[in-house]
């Protein structure tokens, strides 16, 4: 068994340096699909001399590491790549990203725990890293094929998530099936962050229906979109369901086109039919009068330890990365449960308590970059700016999403929507292409 890992491991490397080589933006799309098998760390073998952190081999790293090859292959022999280059580094966005990884640099001073500080800031830079090769690579080819591999990995998830609630034979972490209530995962760790990712195939739905020609190809994504609701419900996902609806109400704000608003609200009256048929997803929903995040006990102690932490340290926090060993070391009498979580799930509480008011500042800047670049891509062509709008809403999925399974700026989707956002910013408008209005038609 472990020479079929090894033979897997290096398959893969020789297809993707390969892609690397011939065709480097095929990466940008493969990196979004990529991000689905989560179980592709069951197929390559473990290297242990790494340690931990490093030595867990999945697609998504061997895709990243190919990301990597290919940008310096071609800054190495392309000057307009270079220049390119140097332009998305005085990006504001890139900035402010880079004023973050700062706040969190500057933790390093005063953290509670050094070391695991200096490893996440190594871990962001590695991302942003991503976010800069990304931005070397991508094309105008690619704006459209990211969003249809996150479509089409999505759906095709759905036939094996129906599968698993209905005969609970689960492929990966089969425990998940225990209890009265099974919820998929499919090939994710985790059946919120699958709840997560079909919520960005709806998205990409939508916003490809918007620029699909034909009627047949826009059956099609009508059906396929919900099949990805379907795929959606067995999950039993609350902070799915949530995000979601948080999601469609951002879309029809955006873009109030019929085009659109008729599938979503075809794909609402169908979420309502699901709620009222199903007993068990009526039943998931109900505890949502709890909390957005369902705030049972071990949340309620990790809520107020954050809370703890920033009024003591309300400016610099604790150090990145030091929640768990601070709550640890001077909070754990909050602790409710004996076996519960140490690690926070609450992007911006995890912020607040880690980095303090400097961070959470430095987060809204990201924020007020992002909504810059939607706001001046209204002056784009209809189809640049529904593509915008799609990888805006996909920063805002994995954000709401990771305030209950945090995970923010360790998704490589967030650093794919920047890179685009940023090409939709500076691509040159195409002639004949009429400019946006946003009206109701």
């Amino acid at each position: 068994m472990p020479l079929v890992k090894i033979l897997a491991l290096l398959l893969s490397l020789l297809v993707i340096l390969y892609l690397a080589w011939k065709r480097p933006g095929t990466l940008v799309s493969l990196l979004a699909a990529a991000i689905a098998f989560d179980i592709s760390t069951e197929f390559y073998p473990s290297l242990h001399l790494l340690g931990r952190e490093l030595g867990t081999v999945s697609l998504t790293r061997l895709v990243t590491m190919g990301v990597f090859a290919a940008a310096l292959y071609q800054l190495w022999r392309s000057r307009e790549r270079r220049a390119g280059f140097r332009r998305l580094l005085r990006q504001p966005l890139s900035i402010a990203v880079l004023i973050y990884i700062g706040v969190g640099a500057f933790s390093v001073i005063y953290s509670i725990g050094r070391g695991q500080t200096v490893l996440e800031v190594i871990r962001l830079l590695s991302l942003f890293a991503l976010f800069l090769g990304l931005g070397v690579l991508i094309d105008g080819t690619q704006v459209r094929r990211v969003f249809q591999a996150v479509h089409w990995v999505g759906l095709a998830l759905v036939p094996l998530a129906l599968y698993e609630a209905a005969t609970r034979r689960f492929i990966w972490h089969s425990s998940l099936a225990e209890g009265q209530i099974a919820r998929v995962n499919a090939t994710f760790v985790d059946p919120n962050i699958f709840a997560r990712y079909l919520v960005l195939a709806i998205t990409a739905n939508l916003v490809l229906q918007l620029t699909a020609k034909g009627s047949s190809r826009k059956a099609v994504y009508y059906a396929s979109l919900f099949a990805l609701l379907g795929g959606l419900a067995v999950t039993l996902s609350r902070s799915g369901i949530v995000t979601l609806a948080c999601v469609l109400a951002a879309l029809a704000i955006l873009v109030p086109k019929r085009d659109i608003l008729l599938p979503m609200g075809l794909l609402a009256a169908a979420g309502l039919a699901i709620v009222l048929s199903r007993p068990t997803v009526l039943n998931r929903l109900s505890t949502l009068k709890e909390g957005l995040a369902a705030l049972d006990a071990q949340r309620q102690y990790l809520w107020q330890a954050s809370f703890a932490m920033f009024k003591s340290h309300p400016v610099f926090g604790v150090g990145l990365g030091g929640f768990q060993k601070s709550f640890l070391t001077h909070y754990s009498a909050l602790k409710t449960v004996p076996e519960g979580a140490t690690l926070s799930h609450t992007t911006i509480l995890t912020i607040a308590a880690e980095l303090g008011s400097m961070g959470l500042l430095a987060l809204l800047y990201v924020w007020i970059c992002l909504l810059k670049l939607i706001i001046n891509l209204r002056a784009k062509p209809l189809q640049d700016y529904a593509y915008g709008v799609g990888y805006f809403l996909w920063v805002g999925t994995v954000f709401i999403s990771s305030q209950s399974e945090a995970r923010f700026f360790e998704d490589p989707i967030i650093w794919i929507s920047m890179a685009m956002l940023l090409f939709l910013a500076g691509r040159k408008e195409p002639e004949g292409k009429s400019k946006l209005g946003i009206t109701t038609d």
